[in-house]
């Protein structure tokens, strides 16, 4: 059995198509989901694109246009990750 997936703690919005996503497993993801855009209900523009959110569980993002990503889709497309420096 592998390692569970991570939990999204928390999501930035920097650009119109870009994420940046701190996750529990102590790294922070930073990805282009644009690849993603020819779905449906991409957010069409930067306002929809800033209305986002963890799902529930923190598993997914969830645009207010029902566009969903799953943190393994952020992982898989992040170029830049880097660990997320907290204190005990």
């Amino acid at each position: 059995m592998g390692a569970p997936s991570a939990v999204i703690l928390k999501v930035e919005t920097p650009d119109y198509g870009r994420v940046v996503v701190e996750a529990s497993d102590g790294n922070r993801y930073h990805a282009s989901l644009l690849p993603l855009a020819g779905v449906y209900c991409f957010p069409k523009t930067r306002q929809d694109w800033e209305r986002v959110a963890p799902d529930s569980h923190g598993l997914a993002l969830v645009w207010t246009t029902r566009f969903e990503a799953h943190v393994d889709q952020v992982m898989g497309l992040a170029d830049r990750v880097e660990p997320t420096l907290r204190s005990a």
